[in-house]
């Protein structure tokens, strides 16, 4: 089912089916966030090891969200409202922390390592 939307001069058809899979993709996010969350209260020293799932399963999985929600920003697959354009944009900014908590962690980098898990944690209030 479609609906009407007016975007400048034109008036497009926006996609709800889309939007309820921006609306699932903006939770399985969030899950993801929570999951890095869980793995570091094992700390920077026990992260990589003892977190379930490990970071790289996760990392593996926001890069197929990220993948569809590029396909939806470059409007290759239809037109969304504005309040999940914001969803699309919050997923694609809490993918990149969720990277930059990776390469901190491959990295060995304590300092970036805390900043990213403050930044998600308070994103995820």
């Amino acid at each position: 089912m479609s609906a009407v939307t007016q975007i400048g001069q034109a008036t497009v058809k926006r996609n709800e089916a889309l939007e309820a899979e921006v609306g699932q993709m903006w939770l399985n996010t969030i899950r993801h966030i929570e999951d890095v969350i869980a793995g570091s209260k094992f700390g920077f020293q026990h992260f990589a090891e003892w977190a379930d799932p490990s970071i790289e399963q996760i990392v593996a999985s926001i890069t197929k969200i990220d993948g569809l929600l590029n396909s939806i920003l470059d409007g290759a697959m239809g037109v969304v409202d504005h309040e999940h354009e914001v969803k699309l944009a919050n997923c694609q900014q809490s993918i990149h922390l969720i990277r930059r908590v990776h390469i901190a962690l491959k990295y060995k980098n304590q300092a970036e390592y805390d900043d990213v898990i403050t930044k998600l944690t308070q994103q995820s209030k």
